[in-house]
């Protein structure tokens, strides 16, 4: 069973949240509430639950700020958030958890679901810095993506990443100074979550930074990146790549 907590400063959004986890999550029991930043530390300092709903702006700060307060957090945050389709995005780039208000009894379930099969608590610092990050960047595209792998997880400059080649339910993620990141997700993923930030599908199984786009031979219909990799570009998506690099 595992032990939660609702720490968010709206009594409706607290309410709704306890009755979505008492209808569809069995194996969580929510063992208390708070509705701002220091009543929510106090709450988990003295219940040290395992999972934590948390809002993301409150009254006398936000959901950061009370991470701050746990250097090393022995519990998963799951935000709530209202957030706009950009600070969606942000969540998704930095692989932390999210539900969006009002709650969708499927979200909720896939969410906890994966917390009861989380058990490395260490990579949730990496994921919430890389959030934090991501979250304040208004201007912009989110400029951190986290990269998991079996063993480690990377946090990784977006503007980094010269390419992703395709390897059935893996891809390879192909970074700058010769290192590669081989992710369990397909490269359908990345280019979603990418095609924003001048990425473009040239192949069935690649996917390029076109800011790190060396050459294209019209001829042999190729492309050479910046790590000198030279990568098919599919007979469909030439006369695209071709309008875009006159664009530039």
């Amino acid at each position: 069973m595992l032990k939660a907590v609702i720490i968010d400063d709206e009594k409706k959004a607290r309410e709704a949240i306890k009755l979505a986890v008492e209808i569809y999550c069995e194996k969580t029991e929510i063992i208390g509430e708070a509705s701002s930043v220091q009543s929510g530390y106090d709450l988990i300092k003295s219940t040290s639950p395992d999972l934590i709903f948390l809002d993301i702006k409150m009254q006398d700060g936000s959901g950061f700020d009370l991470l701050k307060k746990f250097p090393e957090p022995e519990f998963i945050p799951i935000f709530v958030t209202a957030y706009n389709h950009y600070a969606i995005k942000a969540f998704k780039y930095s692989a932390i958890d999210y539900l969006v208000k009002p709650i969708d009894s499927d979200e909720l379930i896939n969410a906890v679901g994966k917390a009861e099969k989380f058990n490395e608590k260490k990579d949730i610092i990496a994921k919430i810095e890389a959030l934090n990050t991501n979250i304040t960047n208004k201007l912009s595209e989110p400029k951190k993506l986290v990269l998991k792998t079996e063993h480690n997880i990377y946090i990784v400059n977006v503007c980094d990443i010269i390419h992703c080649e395709s390897d059935g339910n893996y891809t390879s993620v192909f970074v700058k100074n010769e290192k590669k990141i081989v992710v369990s997700k397909i490269i359908k993923e990345f280019e979603e979550l990418l095609k924003q930030n001048n990425f473009l599908r040239i192949h069935q199984s690649h996917l390029i930074n076109l800011n790190h786009l060396s050459s294209y031979d019209k001829y042999t219909s190729r492309v050479t990146m910046d790590d000198n990799i030279k990568l098919p570009v599919s007979v469909r998506k030439k006369n695209l790549l071709i309008d875009l690099l006159n664009k530039l």
